[in-house]
């Protein structure tokens, strides 16, 4: 795995994929009514963020402002396939097979996949014009 995101990682990476480049204080603001977390405890994280390379930062004044260095998509897409490859022998239907057994897909859940089965399709048979 390319980053290896932790819970507290994640909840950090979200808020500055959501609004850019933050400061501590604003991280420190944006957070504290969901996770209670210091001042301290949020440098903490970010050092070691800083570490593996999921945050960098630049100074402006006597500020650190930081972005997170990967794209989201990558991020999910990569947390995505090492769930698919430790449970599921890297094979998505029989994720969502497991799922389905399991009872845990809503008809919401199902008429998504069935539209984006669709899609799919659809850009298949396009693509063989």
């Amino acid at each position: 795995m390319k980053y290896a995101i932790t819970e507290s990682e994640h909840i950090i990476l979200e808020q500055l994929w959501a609004n850019g480049e933050m400061s501590v204080m604003q991280l420190v603001e944006a957070l504290e009514g969901t996770t209670g977390w210091s001042k301290h405890t949020i440098i903490s994280f970010l050092k070691r963020m800083e570490e593996k390379n999921t945050v960098s930062y630049k100074v402006q004044g006597r500020t650190k402002r930081y972005r997170a260095v990967p794209e989201r998509t990558e991020v999910v897409i990569e947390s995505t396939r090492g769930i698919l490859d430790r449970f599921f022998g890297g094979r998505m239907g029989r994720m969502v097979s497991y799922m389905a057994d399991a009872d845990q897909l809503t008809d919401s859940d199902i008429d998504e996949l069935y539209d984006l089965l669709d899609k799919l399709k659809g850009e298949k048979d396009n693509d063989r014009s």
